[in-house]
């Protein structure tokens, strides 16, 4: 996804060290080779992108997919000054909630080797709750890299337990929020007790933790990784969820597909409807909209990149989820990010094709950034039907404004919690209402609220006066 010619580009990596010719980009970004993480970081200093960003995206894509970057080599070897240093840097830091996501790879990287260092397991089990519990609630560059870090310690067998152990009791916290993306990560891992939890979690669970546990076991599943044995019980799971209506059969929809044609095929019979978009618009071959978002990518680069194309038909299309959000991820780590975040918003304000509405709301939870957070927010009354989207997008770019009266929003149940989710991120005054709030009391709304208040806002690896500064902004 190099912008404008090949040639232009190479010369870019060549002023940031990474010598490498136009025919090895183009192997490179086409995937005909595998792409070495010197690369890749080469192409975060090119972009200006910060540090770990796209290397956490390829992390994630080659967690789902398979090997797409060239095998690493072992951090380099540390003299024992130098560990004791790092080691005494990240307790510092880790005490003091000021780990960046950076940090947390570089530390992942360490303890994750297998003839590496060894720490105390309360110690590590200390960490990685910090860890874990940051990944939560961590948007962008923040997430993509915390998230590389789990994913990094989840292949180490001494270890993924550990995270095991701390994503099960966060999941179990009262009123938890956003635990499918930690969930999901544990597809990752190698160990078959992690295997067995998510299929038992997908299983018995409903609402967001049968959501991560399905993504979990999708990633098995896509990378080929699924022991055969282990199917049968699967499909069992998938059609027994499928027969206790949408809400549960919906992630069983996803994983079947993923699985077999005939299991897809029951779960439909069982739904007794197809549980996704059906509209000429949402499917991945011509996508509602394409030609706009390829406008807006092509006034950026001069020049057709089939890569984005691909990469929008994808993002655009509820096709294929998996690459939804992977496809996504890597746009909004792309230098296209700003151009398609505002074709995003000129569709979702104007077009009449409620397909075009749907899936400029969902890129936006990806793309957005501050450059939209003034149109976000003006939306928030002009299309309600969205507001939903919307409200995630705001938590990504900075927050809800204060002047947004989130407490009026929770009247209508089905967007309750996502209002709540908007509000926690954001630090938002209405937090505290939803919280001590007398007529919500035993509310499962309530419980959330105070989750969010016991976790705190929006990790953003930015420092807390810009992130105030931003978070406190009055849109308009």
């Amino acid at each position: 996804m190099a912008p404008g010619p090949a040639v232009g580009f190479v010369h870019k990596l060549v002023s940031h060290g990474c010598v490498i010719g136009a025919s090895t980009l183009c192997r490179y970004e086409t995937g005909a080779e595998p792409v070495p993480a010197s690369v890749v970081c080469a192409y975060e200093l090119a972009l200006g992108l910060p540090e770990g960003q796209l290397l956490g995206v390829c992390a994630g894509v080659d967690r789902m997919f398979g090997s797409g970057l060239a095998s690493e080599t072992s951090p380099e070897g540390m003299s024992r000054a130098m560990l004791v240093e790092s080691l005494a840097g990240w307790e510092a830091r880790v005490a003091g909630g000021s780990m960046r996501g950076a940090d947390w790879v570089r530390m992942a990287e360490v303890l994750s080797q297998p003839s590496g260092l060894v720490l105390p397991p309360s110690v590590v089990r200390s960490w990685l709750g910090q860890l874990v519990a940051e990944t939560l609630r961590s948007v962008n560059d923040a997430y993509t890299m915390r998230a590389h870090a789990l994913g990094l310690l989840l292949g180490e067998p001494g270890i993924s337990r550990i995270v095991l152990d701390i994503i099960e009791e966060a999941v179990a916290e009262p009123g938890a929020q956003s635990v499918t993306k930690v969930i999901a990560l544990l597809g990752s891992s190698p160990d078959t007790a992690v295997l067995d939890w998510l299929i038992d979690r997908f299983e018995r669970s409903t609402g967001e933790v049968q959501w991560g546990a399905a993504h979990g076991l999708l990633s098995q599943i896509c990378r080929g990784t699924l022991p055969i044995e282990r199917v049968p019980g699967i499909s069992r799971g998938v059609l027994n969820a499928a027969a206790e209506g949408l809400d549960r059969g919906r992630p069983a929809f996803m994983v079947a597909q993923r699985l077999s044609a005939d299991l897809t095929q029951q779960v439909v019979a069982r739904l007794g409807c197809y549980p996704a978009p059906v509209v000429s618009g949402a499917r991945v071959q011509s996508p509602a909209g394409l030609s706009a978002y390829r406008s807006a990518a092509l006034h950026v680069s001069g020049l057709d990149d089939p890569m984005v194309d691909r990469l929008l038909r994808e993002a655009l299309s509820p096709d294929f989820v998996e690459r939804r959000h992977h496809s996504s991820l890597l746009l909004a780590a792309s230098p296209y990010r700003n151009a398609l975040a505002n074709a995003a918003v000129r569709m979702l304000a104007s077009s009449a094709e409620p397909y075009v509405r749907e899936s400029a709301a969902h890129l936006l939870t990806y793309v957005a950034g501050r450059e939209q957070r003034h149109d976000l927010v003006g939306m928030l009354a002009t299309v309600p039907q969205h507001r939903a989207s919307l409200l995630v997008a705001l938590t990504r770019c900075g927050g809800v404004p204060m002047t947004v009266d989130l407490v009026a929003m929770v009247g209508n149940p089905e967007q309750s919690r996502d209002v709540v989710y908007a509000a926690g991120m954001s630090d938002h005054p209405a937090l505290r209402v939803f919280a001590v709030d007398a007529e919500l009391a035993g509310s499962e709304l309530q419980r959330t609220a105070q989750w969010w208040r016991r976790m705190g806002p929006a990790v953003t690896d930015f420092s807390q006066e810009v992130g105030a500064d931003v978070l406190h902004t009055v849109a308009g």
